[in-house]
């Protein structure tokens, strides 16, 4: 009896775990409608025949970033309101902000969880999932950060945490969130949420086209790199120059090169 009990534990352990698929080494895609709490993402490997797909994240919501339709206006006026604004145009502007701070912290290599269920959506089909950045789950820095209410369909998480587990987890950090007045959570009252300049984080990109490379030393040409070039950008430079790190011969070098030459 014994026996056929640790069976039943053991193989159920495995289907939990396996409901999931890790897709490795994620990149943000361009895209219009992304948001902080949807977005395009490019796989380095195919997930079922397809290189690209648009996920939701699982447990959070962020504000909306248009209000170009009654339905959004009604969104924004029911996000407003959860943090304790009744002035839609702040939801708008904090759904705004979450989308740049995703846009900054999936500039470095993800992995992407999903059990590919999809999610509502009234443009291209999207699948929920979660999303593993800096050794961190997406929804719970954005839940630190106050740019999320926490809302809409939750899963078992696949290192087997328990969705109801997991939602007072972020119930917790909204609490610290909400107590510090971090971003949304200072929605009810009439102080300004103050603009904070992301900091620059060096990241990779592609060339758009070929580019000259200039010495860090004296400003001259010292070679030329074919568009599509992979490059990671170290920093801003002056003259609307970027320092940028590259291979070439198989040695690494670093330069200046033009920032509109960069697909960002």
């Amino acid at each position: 009896m014994k026996r056929t009990i640790f069976l039943l534990l053991f193989f159920g352990a495995t289907c939990f775990a396996s409901d999931w698929v890790e897709l490795k080494d994620c990149k943000l895609a361009r895209s219009e409608s992304n948001d902080g709490d949807s977005f395009l993402v490019e796989c380095s490997t195919p997930y079922r025949g397809e290189s690209q797909h648009r996920f939701r994240l699982y447990f959070v919501d962020t504000a909306e970033t248009s209000s170009n339709s009654d339905f959004m206006k009604e969104r924004l006026q029911e996000q407003a309101a959860y943090w304790g604004s009744d002035d839609p145009d702040f939801a708008l502007r904090m759904g705004l902000r979450a989308q740049q701070t995703v846009r900054k912290l999936l500039r470095s290599r993800f992995s992407v969880y999903t059990k590919n269920e999809y999610a509502p959506s009234m443009g291209r089909p999207r699948r929920y999932a979660m999303v593993r950045v800096n050794d961190r789950w997406l929804s719970e820095i954005l839940t630190e950060e106050g740019l999320v209410r926490i809302h809409g369909k939750g899963a078992h998480l696949p290192d087997r945490t328990n969705a109801n587990t997991y939602r007072s987890r972020l119930r917790k950090m909204e609490r610290t969130a909400k107590s510090e007045r971090r971003n949304a959570w200072r929605g009810g009252s009439d102080e300004p949420v103050e603009e904070t300049p992301a900091a620059f984080e060096p990241h990779d990109t592609v060339l758009k086209k070929t580019t000259w490379i200039y010495s860090l030393k004296d400003g001259r040409k010292v070679t030329a790199l074919p568009s599509s070039s992979q490059v990671t950008v170290v920093a801003p430079a002056e003259q609307n120059r970027m320092r940028i790190r590259f291979k070439q011969n198989g040695k690494v070098y670093e330069g200046l090169c033009a920032k509109k030459n960069l697909d960002e």
